[in-house]
């Protein structure tokens, strides 16, 4: 199994602490934030993954060979421009063009939910994308039907679907080969719009919702420092 981690944002929410420190490389105590990601994909059978890379990047290509890839197979896509979550999953579309199934995590997130369980239903559903989110406050939620299909979110015009729930997307999905179909043109866009493409034309765009596992954006200061704190005394 192959997945995407991104990891080539600037981490400014971060402030001081990624002037010189890529925010993946982020200590989170016993190991950095890349590699309790790195440590979930191989638990759920990765053994192959494409990390892509801006701030810091040669940070966080050494640090990676420094580890031995992980005992991984490991591809670095370098963006000279970020080109947001979308563009850049689009431009490593090679790399993924014969997966029915494939992960995409993002590198701030910390979760240990059972990605493997993810993949069996993304497969067992025939989706094209399988979304992992939470009943949590969100700026760019996600609208579920009742059987908890992608109909919309927030950031869209218009007035809220009809009888649809609103969800945090949680930065970590399954998706298969058929998503890069529903790509839009351009180099830089947000990987939410050929989710909502694909959802629109297929219906089989699906959310799942975790209701008992941990799961943290670390995007703040205060927020790296409560994750350390709690996994300091876990």
């Amino acid at each position: 199994m192959k997945a995407m981690i991104f990891a080539a944002g600037m981490g400014s929410r971060l402030k001081e602490l990624t002037r010189d420190t890529p925010k993946c490389l982020m200590s989170l105590g016993k190991e950095t934030i890349l590699e309790h990601v790195v440590g979930r994909l191989k638990a759920a059978g990765v053994s192959s993954i494409v990390i892509n890379v801006h701030h810091l990047a040669d940070q966080v290509i050494d640090f990676v060979k420094s580890k031995d890839n992980f005992g991984l197979t490991v591809n670095f896509s370098l963006e000279a421009v970020l080109l947001d979550t979308g563009g850049g999953l689009k431009k490593v579309a090679a790399h993924f063009a014969q997966e029915e199934a494939f992960i995409i995590h993002n590198a701030d997130v910390f979760c240990d939910t059972d990605l493997g369980a993810l993949v069996k239903k993304h497969t067992a559903e025939n989706s094209i994308a399988t979304l992992a989110v939470m009943k949590r406050s969100s700026s760019r939620g996600l609208y579920l039907s009742r059987d908890r299909h992608l109909v919309g979110w927030t950031e869209a015009k218009g007035s809220p679907p009809a009888g649809a729930e609103v969800f945090g997307f949680c930065g970590i999905s399954v998706a298969s080969r058929e998503l890069f179909s529903y790509m839009e043109p351009g180099d830089s866009f947000s990987i939410i719009k050929p989710f909502l493409s694909a959802a629109h034309a297929t219906h089989r765009v699906l959310g799942e919702v975790l209701t008992d596992s941990a799961w943290v954006d670390i995007g703040t200061p205060q927020q790296l420092q409560t994750l350390r704190d709690r996994l300091a005394h876990s």
